[in-house]
């Protein structure tokens, strides 16, 4: 099937994620987020200002990656009266007002946390009024749809050949891991217990069992040990059959960032992402193993236990996380990767805004 069409005319059509095929008129100037943080895709493909191209977007991104948000509040200071049509769900959504913003384009996700491809008392009434919809993805299917996604807003976005330059790197990066996967079989994968949101105060474990970071894992040659024993894609998990799953190793999300140093003097959550050092991200780590039940477990004791950052699920930046869960599962395997000048690579393309930061660490 054809991902993305051009036609002789500058009209565009293109199949989005959700198999729809979307007509425009021309390349866009204005669009609304269906989260925040899709402000990455604009960022992976180069876009000048991105934040003047935002005609509205959900409020998810300030109030979940509050450490990224400001530095685009840093860089862009406007980004502050980008309007907000809706805050963390679905049902926080006012349809009137994306139709007030009058953008060209509304870019959505599948699901998360914002209007998805089930949201037709959303979309129905934002297509009504003229305003076409596209949907991609990096959560429900990241294997799969992350480059797709970035293709799709590419050519929306008149950026065709940035979005190329992406894929070839993207997709270079993933051969790399699923040539080497390919010659080992599915009982050398290990047993990976992912605890999402990882806190000193949260009960262990809310984990994943299927997409986001279990399919990334899955790519990577590692099984969730919540796979098949949850009900959907997120749930929980006991701390009695966490222990006596004995998995191999130990991933933590880490929704903390040096932003949590300022108002608390001690680790209370995982510190990763932009602005957090070395140091402070392997203590943060430590900390968070030295819960009471967690260092008799197997892959504490044996140093197989690591955190990412969180927002890596739901992200074009996601193949960082695939190629480091990689070289934690097989490291003889995959000493050559290197996803820390892979992830640089990326950032670099960011126009104006300094992500630069520790997003993955192990103890």
């Amino acid at each position: 099937m054809c991902v993305i069409c051009v036609q002789a005319t500058a009209e565009i059509t293109i199949t989005d994620i959700a198999g729809r095929t979307v007509t425009l008129d021309k390349p866009v100037n204005k669009v609304v987020l269906g989260e925040g943080r899709f402000l990455a895709v604009l960022g992976v493909l180069g876009i000048e200002n991105p934040v003047s191209h935002v005609a509205g977007m959900m409020n998810e991104f300030r109030l979940f990656d509050p450490a990224g948000y400001q530095q685009y509040q840093k860089s862009f200071p406007e980004v502050d009266a980008v309007p907000n049509f809706g805050h963390t769900s679905e049902d926080s959504v006012s349809v009137e007002k994306i139709i007030l913003l009058n953008p060209d384009v509304a870019i959505f996700g599948l699901n998360g946390h914002g209007p998805g491809a089930r949201s037709k008392h959303i979309t129905d009434r934002l297509e009504a009024a003229g305003i076409p919809i596209v949907f991609i993805d990096f959560r429900q299917d990241p294997v799969k749809n992350t480059v797709k996604s970035v293709e799709i807003v590419g050519e929306v976005m008149g950026r065709k050949d940035a979005a190329q330059a992406y894929a070839e790197l993207y997709n270079s990066e993933l051969k790399k891991v699923t040539d080497g996967i390919s010659t080992i079989t599915q009982q050398d994968y290990p047993s990976v217990l992912f605890e999402l949101r990882a806190d000193m105060a949260q009960e262990c474990c809310m984990t994943v069992a299927e997409g986001l970071f279990a399919d990334m894992a899955e790519v990577a040659g590692g099984t969730s040990v919540a796979k098949g024993l949850l009900p959907g894609p997120i749930g929980q998990l006991s701390f009695e059959h966490v222990i006596n799953s004995d998995f191999d190793v130990y991933i933590g999300s880490a929704i903390g960032s040096m932003l949590d140093l300022e108002n608390q003097d001690s680790y209370k959550r995982l510190l990763l992402g932009t602005g957090v050092d070395k140091s402070t991200a392997e203590d943060s780590l430590d900390t968070l193993l030295n819960r009471t039940g967690f260092s008799e477990m197997a892959a504490i004791k044996t140093h197989r236990s690591h955190a990412i950052w969180h927002h890596f699920y739901n992200s074009p930046l996601n193949i960082f996380a695939i190629q480091k869960m990689a070289q934690w599962f097989h490291p003889q395997l995959f000493s050559d990767l290197e996803p820390e000048k892979v992830l640089d690579e990326l950032l670099a393309n960011f126009d104006g805004v300094d992500l630069s930061g520790n997003y993955a660490v192990s103890n």
